[in-house]
């Protein structure tokens, strides 16, 4: 395993509070040491298949890792209440979805309980499922990888036909999944559209357009903030109780030319996440 990419791994996890096993990271440091001819990721068919778009850049790692960093604690803080959402009941009797608007930002969030907390950690499978085989359809974390910086840090690319132009526009989105605790996580979902202004067959400088990616405000309320940050972000809180597991999905679209399809997707994402609940 390349020295730099367990750098960008290590750094992911201590940020995410995931240092949970020093022994296995340990472990891929002294391997790497002793194998210095580039990516040894053969023990993870993940690694194997994407090897050519894994980041050996740790500056470019740091600069996802600052950006999903926000991210998540901007979605931690969206979640803390549902003050001035209108309610709405679902087919399944422990879900309920609300609904917020403030000024140029529509606010949804589905609130769903599922019952049984040793669920835990299927739920999380089940959710950030960028890289399952057994989904070719109705995943969480929808499109093409196209950065890996570790397994729970990834830019994906999308391309969407412009609604003006009716051309095709290719686009990047970080995700990840950021463990706070044992008993809380964080998935980001790739919604949040970074700066990308090149053409649809140019190779992407990923650094640069992490660069000029606008942050999120820190030190403000959660939906200032959300306001201006003028760009979609959805994401997944998930909790461990006593008895049960609380998945939160925050979706919040910035209203643009594309808002449409983007609350058609996100009404099918509901539909996806009660479906889960009842089969989990």
């Amino acid at each position: 395993m390349n020295k730099v990419y367990v750098k960008v791994g290590l750094a992911l996890l201590s940020l995410a509070g995931y240092m949970q096993n020093v022994a296995i990271s340990s472990e891929a440091s002294r391997n790497s040491a002793s194998h210095s001819s580039g990516l040894r990721q053969n023990n993870d068919a993940r690694f194997k298949k994407h090897k050519n778009i894994v980041c050996e850049n740790i500056d470019e790692a740091l600069l996802a890792l600052k950006n999903i960093n926000d991210a998540s604690e901007l979605l931690l803080k969206l979640a803390e209440n549902t003050d001035g959402y209108s309610a709405y009941s679902t087919n399944n009797k422990n879900g309920t979805v609300y609904s917020k608007k403030i000024g140029n930002v529509d606010i949804g969030k589905l609130h769903v309980t599922i019952p049984s907390s040793s669920k835990y950690e299927d739920v999380l499978r089940n959710l950030w499922d960028y890289n399952d085989p057994t989904k070719t359809y109705k995943k969480f974390i929808n499109g093409n990888i196209a950065r890996i910086y570790c397994k729970y840090l990834i830019i994906v690319e999308k391309k969407n036909r412009d609604p003006v132009y009716r051309s095709l526009v290719k686009k990047y989105a970080l995700a990840s999944i950021v463990k706070q605790s044992d008993d809380i996580a964080v998935i980001v979902c790739p919604s949040r559209i970074l700066n990308y202004l090149g053409e649809i067959n140019d190779e992407p400088n990923m650094k640069e357009i992490l660069e000029n990616t606008q942050p999120i405000e820190t030190g403000i309320g959660a939906e200032e903030a959300l306001t201006k940050l003028a760009n979609n972000l959805s994401g997944f809180i998930i909790k461990k109780r006593d008895d049960d597991v609380e998945v939160t999905y925050i979706n919040a679209i910035f209203e643009h030319d594309n808002s449409a399809a983007d609350k058609r997707y996100r009404n099918i994402t509901y539909r996806n996440i009660l479906r889960l609940a009842k089969r989990i």
